[in-house]
């Protein structure tokens, strides 16, 4: 017989009592009665029979249990790794206890990472509107743009007016070469 204990993120406690399969040679079934079920046998929690023993895990809230392992619906049986004993209200017969005490619940810690990997993507769009300021000087030279005052070769960009290009343009449209007439001879 033995019970094991562990708490819960959300402190409650899962409890697994186990009852010797060689304490129970020939019975079909163990069932655990408590507290925590009313003493309903229609209720109990049924030990599932392993290689050595029965066993069941269930969930109870922090606080202190009596309970008692039931075989063949016949037989009652302490659990002699309980907490305590305690008398029932039956003369002779004591009950096992259970202790479950209380445990602060743990909190989940806080997830600050994602909150702080929006703050950037804000602030690029904070970033946005300088440049139309930008865009909004098109007559501006090129030298005068803080990029191309931060770069050496800015003076080169600066020595190309904007001007040969625009008289390049009605340049390219040429007249159309006169065609030839084709006269007739004879």
């Amino acid at each position: 017989m033995s019970i094991k204990k562990s708490v819960t993120a959300k402190g409650v406690y899962k409890v697994t009592f186990s009852f010797p399969a060689t304490a129970s040679e020939g019975k079909k079934s163990v069932k655990l009665l408590g507290d925590f079920n009313n003493w309903d046998s229609a209720k109990a929690h049924e030990l599932k029979l392993g290689k050595n023993e029965y066993s069941s895990t269930i969930e109870l809230n922090p606080g202190t249990y009596e309970f008692r392992y039931l075989i063949d619906n016949m037989i009652w049986e302490n659990d002699f790794h309980a907490d305590n004993y305690v008398p029932s209200p039956f003369a002779g017969i004591n009950n096992s206890v259970l202790h479950l005490p209380s445990v602060a619940a743990k909190s989940a810690p806080a997830k600050t990472a994602k909150p702080a990997a929006k703050k950037p993507a804000v602030a690029k769009t904070a970033a946005k509107p300088a440049a139309p300021k930008a865009a909004a000087k098109p007559a501006a030279p090129k030298a005068a743009a803080p990029k191309a005052a931060a770069k050496p070769a800015a003076p080169k960009a600066a020595a190309k007016p904007a001007a040969p290009k625009a008289a390049a343009k009605p340049a390219a449209a040429k007249p159309a070469a006169p065609k030839a007439i084709k006269t007739d001879k004879k």
